[in-house]
């Protein structure tokens, strides 16, 4: 339980609406271990969801009129819940992913419940750790909590996901899959979370008795999912599935899942030549969380973090969704002592690098890959190793 950011979120509360909240809820960042941009292509991922998060702490209050305060950005915005349509507001803005958890869940809630909150986390913005998921996942808690409602078993947090994914695709505007709110909700401490998002299974997998260090590590360098580079992407993809539909059928070909590699080599050269290549780093990386699944399962760490490797290498070439500062720390990372596999976690671009490192060897690891990255980039790279975690009420 983040106890320090729930005092904190408290004592905010306090200072700004006069009185003590009475409904607290938090939800965790992730890691995407192997997985990159296979959940909207139905393939398979693999994530942990880490000790950083997001904190909501409110009272109800008369009136059907929500206020909420965010915190990391000094900011307030005052929604009506009865209101027959909400306003997006910005692009990018914060207000937009509070403003889409309501506008997803109030058709599911017993009663129109006016509130006051306040929003507080350590999830870093941005940076691949799936900021956005860790909020909307707390605020929807937060609203269920606050009508009396609780999520009661596996099935009730799936569909918890899909309605939060609602909430993303149609009214954020960012075309994202399962990947980040299945994690974060099905995650908890000592496991992994194993997704297959074509039959929406999940499998919590065992970390091991003697897990490998998780250490996340920040290149400073900043992106947006909403910025389109996402959205591209998912229509690359979608140019390869076409394809297969005029050879085969719109209900043979639902997705790149439906589509082997050696099919996709056999079209190699009828194929776009940029699609072709996203549909290969997807294809191949579905095999390297299935991969990684077994490698976990046997407690062979060293084979899993050359897999993570591997897909990195495969973010850089085919899915080209790295940058030079990924690339970078992630050589960095590779070349420290206790390094058993590096790659960039989240959409890409720019963003967080996650590591599996030997536990003994953190603490080198750290100041060695740090001082690698400063002597090429310039640039200080937050490290701090991760743990796994689960949400409050889920």
């Amino acid at each position: 339980m983040p106890q320090e950011l729930l005092k904190k979120a408290f004592a905010q509360f306090e200072k700004i609406f006069g009185s003590a909240p009475t409904v607290q809820t938090f939800a965790p960042g992730r890691v995407e271990i192997l997985g990159n941009h296979t959940d909207y292509n139905q393939g398979l991922v693999l994530g942990v969801a880490i000790d950083r998060f997001t904190v909501v702490v409110g009272r109800p209050v008369l009136g059907t009129s929500a206020t909420i305060f965010a915190d990391a950005f000094d900011q307030t915005d005052m929604v009506d819940l009865s209101a027959t349509s909400i306003d997006t507001g910005p692009e990018g803005d914060w207000r937009r992913y509070t403003r889409g958890v309501i506008w997803a869940l109030r058709s599911q809630l017993p009663t129109i419940q006016g509130f006051e909150a306040v929003v507080i986390g350590n999830v870093p913005l941005g940076a691949g750790l799936s900021s956005s998921a860790s909020l909307q996942v707390a605020l929807g808690l937060f609203l269920q909590k606050l009508h009396g409602q609780s999520i009661e078993n596996d099935e009730a947090r799936m569909a918890f996901a899909k309605r939060l994914r609602k909430a993303e695709n149609g009214f954020v505007g960012v075309a994202s899959g399962l990947l980040d709110f299945v994690t974060v909700l099905f995650g908890r401490k000592g496991d992994a979370v194993f997704l297959d998002c074509q039959n929406l299974n999940v499998q919590r997998v065992s970390l091991g008795q003697n897990p490998p260090a998780i250490v996340v590590m920040d290149t400073s360098t900043s992106r947006r999912l909403a910025d389109g580079m996402y959205n591209i992407r998912r229509s690359e993809c979608e140019r390869i599935v076409n394809h297969f539909r005029k050879l085969k059928s719109v209900s043979e070909v639902m997705s790149l899942r439906d589509i082997t590699p050696e099919e996709l080599s056999a079209n190699w050269k009828y194929l776009d030549p940029v699609g072709r290549l996203r549909a290969r780093h997807v294809l191949l990386e579905n095999q390297r969380v299935m991969d990684g699944v077994a490698a976990l399962n046997s407690g062979d760490l060293a084979a899993l973090g050359l897999l993570v490797s591997r897909s990195h290498k495969s973010s850089m070439t085919d899915f080209q969704n790295s940058s030079e500062a990924l690339d970078t720390l992630v050589g960095s990372a590779l070349t420290a002592p206790g390094c058993l596999g590096a790659k960039l976690s989240g959409a890409g671009w720019a963003g967080c690098v996650v590591a599996l490192v030997e536990p003994d060897l953190v603490d080198e690891f750290r100041r060695s890959c740090a001082a690698g990255y400063r002597e090429k980039t310039g640039l200080e790279a937050e490290i701090y190793v991760a743990y796994s975690a689960g949400c409050s009420d889920a």
